[in-house]
C-alpha cells in the first residue's frame, strides 16, 4: 500500500462505507509526523484529503496495512482524526495482525491506549466545519515485529459521537478496511505513522529544531 464525522453524516451506500462525505475542506497544509525515528509512515497531506471513515465503537473500526523491511520496535503511533462533539481523547484499542494475502492473518500484538497516553494537536486545517487533529499514541507495551507485512487496526472506545480516521484516495492495493458488522474493504488509504521513539521524545526533538531555527 501507498506510503496504503460532521455537520452532515454521510452513509456511502455505493462503496458500503460509513464516512463523512467529500465537501467543506479548508486549508492547504502538508505537515510532517512528530519527529525522526520513523519506522513506517503514510504521511498526512491535507491537499489529498478524501474523507474520514468512522472508527468509533460499538459499530466501527478501521485498519490499514504496512510493511517492515527489517525487525523493528514500535513505541508510538500517530494518526490523523476528526471528532464530532467534545470529551476527546478517548481510549483506543490497537491490534496488529499478520497480512495474509491482503487479509488479516494471526494477531501478533494487542493493547488499549488510554486517553491519558495520547496527545492531540490541532493541524490548523478544517473539513466539514470541524477541526482536524494529529493524535499521538504512546504505547505502554512495545511490539517487536520481524520483517514482514502487517495490518494496523484501531477502534476508538467510549465515544457516543462519531470519530473519523482521516483518509486519502488509494494508490496501491490492498486498500484500507473498515469494521461495520464485519470487516469490509474500503476504497481509501489512511494517514498514520509508526515510530521507534516515545511521544515525549518526539516533542523534545521538534522543540530543539524550532529553537535552532
Amino acid at each position: 500500500m501507498r506510503f496504503v464525522l460532521a455537520v452532515f453524516l454521510v452513509l456511502d451506500l455505493t462503496l458500503g462505507e460509513s464516512n463523512f462525505g467529500d465537501t467543506g475542506f479548508t486549508g492547504s497544509s502538508k505537515r510532517p509526523a512528530p519527529a525522526d525515528g520513523t519506522i513506517y509512515e503514510q504521511p498526512y497531506d491535507f491537499s489529498s484529503l478524501a474523507n474520514g471513515i468512522y472508527v468509533h465503537r460499538p459499530q466501527y473500526g478501521g485498519a490499514d496495512n504496512f510493511t517492515f523491511a527489517s525487525q523493528a520496535t514500535v513505541k508510538s503511533i500517530t494518526f490523523w482524526t476528526v471528532f464530532i462533539g467534545n470529551g476527546h481523547p478517548f481510549d483506543i484499542a490497537v491490534d496488529i495482525y499478520q497480512n495474509n494475502s491482503g487479509e488479516f492473518g494471526a494477531i501478533v500484538w494487542s493493547d488499549t491506549v488510554a486517553a491519558a497516553n495520547q496527545t492531540e494537536t490541532l493541524t490548523g486545517d478544517q473539513a466539514w466545519g470541524l477541526d482536524l487533529y494529529r493524535s499521538d499514541l504512546q504505547l505502554q507495551s512495545y511490539p517487536i515485529l520481524p520483517a514482514g507485512d502487517y495490518w494496523l487496526a484501531m477502534t476508538v472506545l467510549g465515544s457516543s459521537s462519531p470519530v473519523g480516521w482521516l483518509v486519502s484516495s488509494p494508490t496501491v492495493s490492498p486498500f484500507m478496511k473498515q469494521y461495520d458488522n464485519g470487516w469490509h474493504t474500503t476504497y481509501y488509504e489512511s494517514w498514520f505513522g509508526l515510530y521507534d521513539h516515545d511521544v515525549a521524545l518526539a516533542r523534545t526533538t521538534w522543540a530543539s529544531i524550532k529553537t535552532a531555527f
